[in-house]
């Protein structure tokens, strides 16, 4: 190579090298610029790529709401080209609201109606009224075995709803000492198998005292029937004395006392009542037959029980007799009641046919009554005993 060749490529070199070493110096002063100074680079792809955000579930909101939060979404697309439009990152979408979904239930029961008793309000009228038995009405209000209601009472009617394959008759009973289920069935003339499985019991030897049982009557117990328009034969056990002499006191009768006294005639004053209501002319009083009833009561009372057979085996014609009524015709009612009117209200409260004791009481055969009262354990035994004189 000449001197001019080895003079260019020095120069060359010279000049390349001072280049580098500007560039150098160039770079060392820029590194050394404070932050603030230091130019932003901008960095320009040739494809902007936009990246969808990650999908968030709409949200759903339970029940109807004042105001609601829009909450973006990404836009899906379906296999089939149609979109489901749920907004995009770059707007605002509705939320969705699902209303709560209503489920029916079966229709409650009823609750309790209150109904104010009226006068002339039966239990069993009340019962025929709203459908149910007697006995729903004496448990929803504790009556026990009361079966009178009294006008100004408020009583609960409870629903039917668990009634229906009982009748209005139905009346509650609470158990007594020395009871038995087969003494009470037969008492009530049921069935004992049906006394047991209408009241769920499946060990008839596990009665309580005062334990309340549904008698599932079919009607009104019936009392005595009244005596055919016949001569009675005398009871040849006792003298009998002509109507027109005093009767004998029994020995065993007591005098009412306290506030009972005056129920016998305050009971007949409300027969007479009804009677003339019905058109029918009132009973006389008899204080012969009212012995006989007297008597009966208290022996209903000493033994606990009533019916109209006594503990010696006799109806209501020989009791009647032997207190020294001779008469064409009887009759006898007898009830346990808490008051006069209670009770009225239970040998009224019949539907005919089998209204035995109505028909009693407003029957035209038989023309007076003597009334006994005994108390027992819940209430009083009330015994009205009926006649026709016989004739001189």
């Amino acid at each position: 190579m000449s001197d001019t060749g080895l003079r260019r490529v020095g120069a060359s070199s010279l000049l390349g090298g001072l280049v580098l070493g500007w560039l150098l110096l160039g770079l060392i002063s820029c590194s050394s610029l404070p932050p603030e100074t230091i130019p932003s680079l901008t960095y320009l792809p040739t494809a902007t790529a936009q990246v969808a955000p990650s999908l968030t579930s709409t949200a759903v909101r339970v029940g109807p709401s004042a105001s609601a939060t829009p909450i973006p979404v990404s836009t899906p697309v379906s296999d089939g080209g149609s979109s489901l439009d749920l907004g995009t990152d770059s707007g605002a979408v509705e939320p969705t609201t699902v209303e709560p979904e209503v489920t029916e239930s079966a229709t409650p029961a009823r609750p309790a109606i209150e109904h104010t008793v009226e006068v002339g309000d039966t239990l069993l009228g009340l019962a025929l009224q709203y459908e149910v038995p007697m006995a729903a009405i004496q448990i929803e209000n504790d009556l026990g075995e009361e079966t009178a209601v009294q006008a100004g009472w408020v009583l609960a009617i409870p629903p039917s709803t668990g009634w229906e394959d009982s009748q209005p008759f139905w009346t509650a009973y609470q158990v007594k000492e020395k009871d038995t289920l087969i003494g009470i069935a037969a008492f009530h003339h049921l069935d004992a198998t049906v006394l047991a499985t209408v009241n769920g019991i499946t060990d008839p030897g596990l009665l309580a005292v005062g334990q309340t049982l549904l008698l599932p009557l079919t009607a009104v117990q019936a009392p005595e029937p009244t005596q055919p328009p016949a001569p009675l034969a005398p009871d040849t056990s006792e003298p009998v004395r002509p109507i027109t002499e005093p009767s004998p006191t029994p020995a065993v009768a007591n005098p009412l006392s306290g506030s009972i006294v005056g129920w016998p005639h305050e009971l007949l004053g409300l027969i007479n009542t009804v009677r003339a209501q019905h058109g029918m002319l009132p009973f006389a009083y008899s204080d012969t037959l009212a012995w006989a009833a007297q008597l009966h009561a208290e022996d209903c009372a000493q033994r606990g029980s009533c019916s109209h057979v006594g503990s010696d085996g006799s109806h209501a014609a020989a009791r009647i007799l032997r207190a020294g009524y001779q008469a064409e015709g009887t009759a006898e009612c007898w009830v346990q009641a808490r008051s006069p009117q209670g009770a009225l209200d239970f040998w009224m409260d019949e539907i005919p046919p089998n209204d035995p004791h109505r028909r009693t009481l407003l029957s035209s055969w038989v023309t007076e009554v003597g009334i006994g009262v005994a108390p027992t354990g819940w209430g009083y035994y009330i015994i009205a005993d009926f006649g026709r004189p016989q004739l001189p």
